[in-house]
């Protein structure tokens, strides 16, 4: 069975991919509190399966900024703890309502670690960007060889790190989390009884954070089947925001008021030049929706 290390393993995009992989891989959990593995065997079982291992991030950003040279003594020690590993998934990032609370730890998880792993790991890393790096200002779908125009530190942050060393995918994902509650599927939950806007001018095509668990195994069950360095797009069909909430209601059955809003515009929509979206073959929204854990 395959060896495989799954940075940030509670997070929104970890722990989806976790519940897709957990009886797939050998796996190395790493986590920044190794407390929150509760949350993920509560919700998906089987941790005790797997290794886990804890990151310090800060630690790592302290070797970085004090000049000790790559690959720096905390990043150094994790990897040795972790051993021998055939695939890595990077699912860490500060996400954007907490990119201003320490600005510059944000530029080195998003922006400078995703280089220092893929100088690490290569071609046995897979890790995943944004579509914030645009604007969406433009009106048209942007392709791996579009100016990124990024608007605000989080966009900005995750722009600087898009290494190609490795497999990055630049996507957008949705999904269930185990605490926080502070992505858009998450926060629709919360709103029964009430009546809330939907952009119906804001489009979209990203994946679940399931969805990206499945397209990883792909990649990791037939490395010889897909690029294993580079940069590229994945994506599913657009819908617009006023959609995607439209389809939520629908599968959880929330009583509330969806009122489309048709004024304001963003397209942050993704296209293509390269070949693997279309080798991936990714479901269509309403596919991976209805796929997705209650």
């Amino acid at each position: 069975m395959k060896r495989v290390l799954l940075l940030g393993a509670t997070g929104m995009l970890g722990s989806a991919v976790y519940g897709v992989l957990q009886n797939k891989y050998k796996l190395t959990l790493a986590v920044r509190n190794p407390n929150k593995i509760d949350l993920l065997e509560r919700v998906y079982g089987g941790t005790a399966a797997h290794r886990i291992v804890a990151y310090d991030a800060a630690a790592m950003y302290q070797d970085f900024v004090s000049k000790r040279g790559f690959p720096g003594t905390a990043l150094t020690r994790f990897v040795s703890e972790v051993g021998e590993v055939n695939h890595v998934i990077n699912a860490i990032g500060v996400t954007i309502p907490f990119a201003l609370r320490e600005p510059v730890l944000t530029f080195f998880v998003n922006g400078a670690l995703p280089h220092l792993l893929a100088e690490m790991f290569g071609e046995k890393l897979i890790h995943i960007t944004t579509d914030c790096v645009y604007s969406g200002a433009e009106g048209y779908s942007y392709n791996e060889t579009s100016a990124k125009s990024p608007v605000d530190l989080y966009g900005l942050s995750k722009s600087l790190g898009e290494p190609t060393k490795c497999l990055t995918i630049r996507t957008s994902i949705i999904g269930r989390e185990l605490e926080g509650f502070t992505g858009l599927l998450e926060w629709f939950l919360q709103q029964a009884g009430k009546t809330i806007t939907g952009f119906s001018g804001h489009y979209w095509n990203g994946v679940t954070t399931q969805q990206f668990g499945e397209i990883c195994h792909q990649l990791m069950s037939s490395p010889e089947s897909f690029p294993r360095r580079g940069l590229f797009h994945v994506f599913s069909t657009v819908v617009s925001k006023y959609e995607m909430l439209r389809v939520f209601q629908q599968k959880y059955g929330l009583d509330c008021t969806i009122v489309p809003e048709h004024e304001k515009k963003l397209n942050r929509s993704l296209t293509t030049v390269k070949e693997l979206n279309g080798l991936l073959k990714v479901p269509s929204f309403n596919e991976m929706l209805a796929a997705l854990r209650p």
